[in-house]
């Protein structure tokens, strides 16, 4: 079962990475998907924590732990890329609304000259 977790999920979602952080949307549906495998994963390892431990259940515990790591890291990466796509949005808009309104304070500027050399 561990083989069923691991194989879809932390090895699948690795290469879309850089495809989340193109679409915030994306990425929010990402970690959504990835949060419920994290769900999943600790229920199963809840699971194995149950009754005699032995070294395959210790194994397995080990398996279950570190694929959490794994996700939670993978949430960690979307996040930051979504955040970094969100302030590159914020200062293309910041930047676009300077470019707009320069030809507007150059136009003024302009209209100040020439009232003042007429007066």
């Amino acid at each position: 079962m561990v083989a069923a977790i691991g194989s879809g999920s932390a090895v699948g979602t690795v290469g879309t990475v850089g495809a989340a952080s193109s679409a915030s949307s994306g990425s929010s549906s990402q970690i959504a998907a990835l949060q419920k495998q994290i769900t999943a994963a600790q229920k199963q390892l809840t699971e194995s924590q149950k009754g005699t431990q032995t070294d395959a259940s210790q194994k397995l515990q080990q398996q279950l732990a570190q694929q959490i790591q794994a996700l939670q890291a993978q949430i960690a990466q979307l996040q930051a890329a979504a955040a970094q796509q969100a302030a590159q949005q914020e200062t293309q808009t910041a930047s676009s609304a300077d470019t707009a309104a320069s030809p507007a304070k150059a136009a003024a500027s302009t209209l100040g000259s020439i009232i003042d050399t007429q007066a």
